[in-house]
């Protein structure tokens, strides 16, 4: 859970603690709901926020393999070993550009 969001169901559950210390369990039901139909919202939130996280760690990742291929490929004799980073540079684009589309849906 996000600090934000942490904070903001803490202060409610401080609200909720408060109203019913002081008798009012209108307003810690009121309070209560409030929690109960932000809990969905929240967890969407928090679910787009780790897969974007996860989205742009793999990004990184694979901009990291793209340059040892590209470092290879600058010191590589011509033959089969050339095709062969040829052929992984090009998978490594492809799923370069299939993670920027996630990553664009979940912005």
């Amino acid at each position: 859970m996000s600090s934000w969001t942490q904070a903001w169901v803490n202060d409610y559950l401080d609200l909720y603690n408060y109203a019913r210390t002081i008798g009012d369990s209108e307003w810690a039901e009121d309070i209560l709901g409030k929690l109960q139909e932000q809990k969905d919202e929240l967890l969407q939130k928090e679910r787009k926020v780790i897969i974007l996280r996860e989205l742009l760690a793999n990004y990184d990742r694979i901009n990291n393999q793209l340059l040892e291929i590209f470092n290879k490929l600058r010191v590589a004799s011509e033959g089969s070993q050339t095709d062969s980073l040829q052929e992984q540079w090009f998978k490594l684009k492809l799923m370069r550009i299939d993670v920027s589309r996630k990553i664009l849906q979940y912005k």
